[in-house]
């Protein structure tokens, strides 16, 4: 930076003489040149503190690969995050991430069943989707990769099923992760929306089976699942005053004439109540666990 007052206003020596105004003057001055150089001192700190802001947010978000959700309770979201509530996205703005989970799809070959995409990168049982409807295929709709090469793939609509076959040329865009969207088309993207529901570790467990057909399995990456509840009877009175038999789930509606005992049973299936030990069951319109709602975020560059 330059001085306002870089020279003196007048060579002092011992023969100066003692002039009041000469001495003001040179106070002025060296006062002058103090303010511009706190003033300077200050535009440094500050921008010092940005340089070493933008450090730490760089440093924290190296330590976040791009795309990965993780939950931040709090309004102050961080630099290079979004909210992960499917809004909508600049597919420039945020073109790395757009490139990772975005491949072109240059034709069908209906005589094969393959999709061209070249150096797609995708694995077999990946889940994705299409920008386009025809040849076969639906927009929007889930399909699993099978038989992937280098740069072509077939597809099937279920986990281990048959591919599909296509029926004519069609050229467009396709998602590597079926969470994402399209946005309007051309210039945005849709992130995952990921409120309002529990995640769930993908794959098949190693170890942990359920009551019946199987080991735990969450699917593939980005698989939507309905809430549901495991299958079940309700043991029922046979209508001799005994508890036996069972009747089928799905007859809380009206009344079930069961014939496997004597005389006929006219039982209305009730609500779930007490068993007088476990405490009164919470009913609702979901089937969830005990949960605290959080706010998952997004990196997106």
């Amino acid at each position: 930076m330059s001085i306002p007052n870089p020279n003196k206003s007048r060579t002092w020596d011992r023969n100066t003489p003692n002039d009041g105004v000469l001495l003001d003057l040179e106070f002025n001055n060296l006062y002058v040149n103090d303010n511009a150089l706190q003033t300077q001192r200050d535009a440094d700190i500050a921008n010092l503190q940005a340089q070493i802001n933008s450090l730490v947010a760089a440093v924290a978000q190296s330590n976040v690969p791009l795309g990965a959700i993780m939950e931040y309770d709090f309004p102050d979201i961080p630099p290079g995050f979004q909210i992960a509530n499917g809004q909508a996205i600049s597919r420039t703005t945020y073109a790395t991430l757009w490139a990772k989970i975005h491949r072109a799809v240059s034709g069908l070959i209906s005589s094969t069943g393959r999709v061209q995409s070249a150096a797609h990168g995708l694995v077999a049982g990946q889940l994705v989707k299409f920008s386009f409807t025809g040849g076969g295929i639906t927009a929007n709709i889930p399909y699993y990769v099978v038989n992937p090469t280098s740069n072509d793939f077939q597809i099937s609509a279920t986990a281990g099923g048959a591919t599909l076959v296509l029926t004519g040329n069609q050229a467009g865009d396709l998602l590597t992760h079926i969470q994402y969207g399209f946005g309007d088309g051309s210039s945005t993207f849709n992130i995952p929306d990921r409120r309002g529901v529990f995640a769930r570790g993908a794959g098949q467990h190693g170890l942990r089976a359920k009551a019946a057909s199987g080991n735990y399995d969450g699917g593939s990456i980005g698989q939507e699942n309905q809430d549901m509840f495991q299958g079940h009877f309700h043991v029922q009175d046979n209508g001799t005053g005994a508890t036996g038999g069972s009747l089928p789930l799905g007859i809380y509606a009206g009344y079930y004439n069961y014939p496997a005992y004597p005389g006929t049973i006219l039982e209305n299936v009730k609500s779930p109540m007490t068993d007088g030990t476990n405490g009164t069951p919470r009913t609702g319109n979901e089937t969830a666990p005990a949960s605290t709602s959080v706010q998952y975020i997004i990196r997106v560059q």
